[in-house]
């Protein structure tokens, strides 16, 4: 069999299996033992196969001996000491020369180097990536931070007759992606390089498709090499600060390095698609038509964490963004979860057509909604509200709670009552705030200004559905709100804080916020998009009436609450009683 022709197969798939068990035991017992050295000795297993008579000489004389690039013959010597040659050599015979190919190719590096970032990307959105670029026969792909390889060495398999190229910073990785694309024989450059650096050359690349899964989270101050792209961006993002998510910073790379009608995947974190601070990067994107589409994936994707992501589709010349919630659509796994077959088929066919998880949205829409790119925000149901107005109009003012540690608290806790106490969002049941809250020693001056005041409406940042409460503050009393709180003071000639609970307790008020939400394992609401919601506001006289109402409604959970505590009590008291 040549190399050409190794696919994963079943008997090839079996025979890796097997083999990856038996080098991962050799080396085990030689004290090294990681995903990424297990590919390491199996590629060296396969070049041995050719050199069976040389096996036994030392470890660097029968590398040398073998011809190899410069970069893979030095991780090869840093990862695999002497002692675990002695222990590998033994497998050859025992398996064939396609057995050690198929661990090269396809064994699954879904670990963490211990010297570096993730440098796998799961198949699941490997195999979805190559279905949504639709690779061409003579079309030039590039995975930027390609990591082992693990997107270019599928889509080579499948479309061998493409140009590929991979652009890596990590060592290792670097050596794994060569390793492979030598293995598959194809037409496949892979340059150990910062990514960014390629903006510097004279002609920066240009590619048909490029994908990267680029790192979750990267402080702007970090990201390698990138420094005269992040001037370069400044004079483009007017937006663009330190706290600017990294995700729309390889964005851009990504669409700079694409043909006229190229189309790129990035993997980006979900809070990007909708926090307030890449509102400037998203308009520009989607002013200038470089976004296609937009897919929440499901979490519990990756190795090494458990968020859900999202897939951004860019290309030139978009009208309009395809916006598909895919949260749901996998295969469940204790530990992971994956995509089958007819998944990715179910995503494909979204891309086209409208559902309860696919949709269209322009650009107006998108631009009434801060250009924020999660489907929750537009696959909304309307609520017809009289006397609308914006929530804004009767707020005088709008603050998060402290965002205290749990050290802090535990330092300032009293086992005593005080004056000062401690508001969490555990303490609303039922929109009641618990009588008896956690109380505090003493209170640091910085969290004064996180102090409710009487008759301040609360509503969780997170939740779905969210917790209302009004604050009943005593004089002299001192109460500190949680940062998962929003602290709202209002014009009470405007507005009765009672009437706005009942409201935003009530069928509408619910769906009002909902409507706001983005996050689906985390569900969120936003302070400038709470601020905009439409809430009814009739003549004050009426509030009252409705307010009263429900004052009274809550008086009456109070009693039943207090005879519920009572008749808890006598239960305790039964036994005693009648074995006097």
């Amino acid at each position: 069999m040549s190399n050409s022709s190794i696919q994963p197969t079943k008997s090839v798939v079996s025979g890796a299996s097997e083999a990856s068990w038996a080098i991962a035991n050799a080396m085990r017992g030689a004290g090294v033992h990681s995903r990424i050295e297990v590919v390491l000795a199996a590629y060296l297993l396969y070049k041995a196969c050719d050199r069976a008579s040389d096996i036994d000489q030392p470890l660097h004389e029968f590398i040398d001996g073998l011809g190899l690039d410069r970069s893979i013959k030095l991780t090869l010597l840093d990862k695999i000491s002497e002692q675990a040659w002695h222990s590998l050599k033994s497998l050859v015979g025992n398996y064939d020369k396609d057995a050690f190919a198929g661990v090269v190719l396809f064994f699954d590096v879904d670990g963490t180097d211990k010297t570096a970032m993730p440098i796998s990307t799961p198949q699941a959105i490997v195999k979805l990536a190559y279905e949504l670029l639709s690779i061409e026969d003579g079309d030039e792909v590039a995975d930027v931070g390609c990591g082992c390889g693990a997107f270019l060495t599928n889509s080579a398999s499948l479309k061998p007759a493409a140009t590929y190229y991979g652009y890596e910073i990590n060592a290792y990785a670097h050596s794994v992606a060569k390793m492979r694309a030598e293995l598959l024989s194809v037409d496949m450059n892979i340059e150990l390089t910062d990514a960014f650096s390629v903006l510097e050359r004279d002609k920066v690349p240009q590619h048909d498709k490029v994908f990267s899964n680029y790192p979750f989270g990267m402080k702007l101050r970090n990201l390698a090499g990138g420094a005269s792209f992040l001037e370069q961006l400044s004079n483009h993002f007017p937006g663009l600060s330190k706290a600017t998510s990294s995700d729309w910073v390889f964005n851009a790379l990504l669409c700079e390095m694409l043909k006229p009608n190229g189309k790129a995947i990035g993997i980006m974190t979900n809070g990007s698609t909708w926090n307030t601070i890449d509102i400037p990067m998203r308009r520009y994107f989607l002013e200038r038509g470089l976004i296609e589409a937009v897919i929440a994936l499901p979490s519990k994707l990756f190795g090494y964490t458990a968020i859900p992501t999202t897939m951004i589709i860019m290309s030139k010349g978009n009208a309009a963004v395809r916006l598909i919630d895919a949260g749901s659509l996998c295969k469940q796994g204790r530990r992971f979860n994956t995509f089958g077959d007819d998944d990715i088929l179910e995503i494909k066919e979204a891309m086209s057509v409208e559902s309860e998880y696919s949709r269209i949205v322009s650009m107006e829409e998108l631009s009434a909604n801060d250009y924020v790119l999660s489907l929750s925000r537009y696959m909304k149901k309307q609520v017809e509200i009289p006397y609308a107005v914006a929530f804004d109009a009767v707020i005088k003012s709008m603050r998060r709670g402290a965002q205290c540690k749990a050290q802090e608290l535990d330092e300032m806790a009293s086992d005593i009552a005080t004056d000062v106490q401690y508001l969490m969002l555990a303490n609303i049941q039922n929109g009641i705030i618990d009588d008896k809250l956690p109380y505090l020693r003493t209170m640091d001056p910085k969290f004064q200004k996180y102090c409710l005041k009487d008759k301040d409406l609360i509503i969780s940042k997170m939740g779905n559905p969210y917790k209302v409460a009004v604050a009943s503050i005593q004089e002299g009393q001192q109460i500190i709100a949680n940062g998962n709180l929003y602290l709202i003071e209002l014009d009470k000639t405007k507005v009765n804080p009672y009437y706005l609970k009942a409201f935003f307790e009530s069928e509408q008020g619910l769906q009002v916020l909902k409507n706001i939400t983005v996050g689906a394992v985390m569900p969120t609401i936003g302070m400038d998009q709470l601020r905009k919601v439409q809430i009814p506001l009739p003549p004050i006289e009426e509030q009252n009436k409705i307010a009263d109402r429900y004052l009274a409604v809550q008086d009456e959970i109070a009693l039943l609450k207090l005879k519920l505590e009572k008749a808890y009590n006598k239960l305790g008291q039964v036994f005693d009683e009648e074995g006097k």
